[in-house]
């Protein structure tokens, strides 16, 4: 099942190669005006805008990187640019989802981009201060809500008429986390979340070189007061810190999801498949496709209509947009039908499973 991934991902690179054309966009970095948005180590908060000329649409990506689970962790990361703003550059540059040539993004080529880069370490969901010398800033929340505010005073926030949410590995969870909260922000608007590789597993299996990662996402969720940062009061009242995880919160998004991601995900690490009672190993191909099929049931369960997924078979995590085809439609294409057309539009009601 692998080879036949990497067979197909070594085709669409090379014709992309030959036919394909770059494309690099150019955000600016913006300080928001609130003093109460900060990093771990207490540095002001930035956020990366590029405007579009169809003002009135919005993408929001938020960074991935990972999560500061314990707080010697997390002063650990204030030293660094997951951490602290103070490194950040005038100027970032991205493509894909970000790109302005309508052949890469036709659904996004025009619309207002934004990018939130990620230095609270809770997948943007904290609001505590902890009591160590110097204090650590899970700020989540408040960077949420500062660049919101920015967007309002503007860059006609207020009239948003779309807006898409977006994200990679723990910038794919805070899709899954914060989509509706950006959609009650402008309730006018016409929604949608666009998480990548933000969809884990339950279980204290081994991931980013840590064992117990369950655990550790109860730890954070905890010191962080994250519950104050997540979307749904009704999953935190009912679940509690899971709903840290994508397939508890998903029966609470009211958003439709798009949903990218690999059944065999390269960051996850060995130990318990979730609740399946499969032992996952790396070295046990039984193991390994016993799992992808386990998280392909999950997930085609849990994204019914109008949500929808694109599950690719390739071993990696994050940023394969458009290098991967399933029915013969890529990614940006897949997203685009769905957004303008609805889940029947596509192969499976929109349930695109490479197999």
């Amino acid at each position: 099942m692998l080879s036949r991934c990497r067979w197909l991902f070594l085709f669409v690179l090379a014709v992309a190669v030959q036919g394909g054309r770059a494309s690099n966009t150019v955000l600016n970095r913006v300080e928001v005006a609130s003093s109460s948005a900060k990093c771990l180590d207490g540095s002001p908060y930035s956020f990366y805008i590029s405007p579009g000329s169809t003002p009135s649409k919005f993408y929001i990506n938020m960074q991935g990187g990972g999560w500061c689970q314990d707080l010697n962790e997390c002063a650990q990361r204030a030293q660094t640019a997951l951490g602290s703003s103070k490194s950040w550059t005038p100027t970032q540059t991205f493509s894909d989802t970000f790109s302005r040539d309508s052949l890469q993004n036709p659904l996004m080529a025009n619309w207002t981009l934004v990018y939130l880069p990620y230095c609270d370490g809770g997948s943007f969901t904290g609001n505590a201060v902890s009591a160590t010398d110097p204090p650590l800033y899970f700020r989540g929340l408040n960077i949420r809500e500062a660049v919101v505010a920015d967007l309002r005073q503007s860059y006609g926030f207020n009239d948003a008429s779309d807006v898409v949410v977006g994200g990679c590995s723990a910038g794919g969870l805070a899709a899954y986390l914060h989509t509706d909260w950006y959609a009650s922000q402008v309730p006018k608007a016409r929604a949608g979340a666009l998480p990548d590789s933000g969809f884990f597993l339950d279980g204290n299996y081994t991931r980013d070189g840590k064992e117990d990662y369950e655990a550790r996402m109860q730890q954070m969720y905890s010191f962080m007061n994250s519950s104050a940062g997540i979307s749904s009061t009704q999953c935190t009242e009912a679940m509690g810190y899971k709903c840290l995880f994508a397939l508890y919160m998903l029966p609470y998004i009211k958003t439709p999801v798009f949903a990218l991601n690999s059944a065999y995900d390269a960051t996850m690490g060995n130990g318990p498949c979730g609740n399946s009672g499969i032992t996952f190993n790396w070295s046990n191909a039984t193991s390994v496709n016993a799992c992808g099929t386990y998280i392909r049931t999950l997930m085609r369960k849990l994204l019914q209509p109008p949500s929808a997924a694109f599950l690719d078979a390739c071993q990696h995590h994050c940023g394969e947009w458009n290098s991967i085809h399933i029915h013969n439609i890529d990614s940006s294409v897949a997203f685009t039908t769905w957004y303008t057309k609805g889940s029947g539009a596509l192969p499976d009601s929109g349930f695109l499973d490479q197999g």
